[in-house]
């Protein structure tokens, strides 16, 4: 894992390393979460539902790659899954339909005029894209994660992601010409 190094020498090291990942990713993880289901509670309880599976299995997180991409794809399953037990079905919950990024004046710091104007067709634009087109452009741009992370966490093909992005300039481009 790129981002912590840490030694373990005893169980005590590690439960110390497992809260300080839960912590260090939680509001990553729970803004994320918010954005596919609009649900504080559900959210967090897939948070921690996700973090109980890992210690449950005693996955060693220091040991994977990105973990960052690994904890989204697991909370995208994790909320995927309680939908399901939650709603009695069999059919996969769509969680692209619900993907929300709102963007709201405290968002940007804009201090004239000419920002403002182009703050409020950048918000129209992004308004005009499908939800999994704001799902690819918030983990690719506010969460700085890779194409191939992208679709692991989406369970799509990175050719996809990155058609989602092309497809999602292309408004952007007409909104602020």
């Amino acid at each position: 894992m790129k981002d912590f190094k840490i030694h373990i020498n005893n169980k005590s090291d590690a439960d110390q390393v497992f809260t300080y990942i839960f912590n260090y990713y939680f509001n990553n993880l729970y803004n994320y979460g918010f954005r596919l289901i609009q649900n504080e509670e559900l959210v967090k309880d897939c948070i921690q539902e996700l973090f109980l599976r890992i210690w449950k299995n005693k996955i060693n997180l220091l040991s994977i790659n990105n973990l960052k991409a690994y904890l989204f794809k697991g909370l995208r399953h994790q909320i995927i899954n309680m939908l399901e037990l939650k709603n009695n079905t069999i059919e996969k919950t769509n969680v692209e339909e619900n993907f929300a990024i709102e963007f709201s004046p405290e968002d940007y710091f804009i201090t004239n005029q000419d920002e403002e104007n182009i703050r409020k067709r950048v918000i129209h634009a992004i308004n005009q894209l499908t939800e999994k087109q704001r799902e690819v452009i918030y983990l690719r741009y506010f969460e700085e994660l890779e194409y191939q992370e992208i679709a692991k966490i989406m369970n799509i093909t990175i050719q996809s992601v990155k058609n989602s992005l092309h497809r999602s300039t292309l408004p952007l481009k007409y909104y602020l010409q």
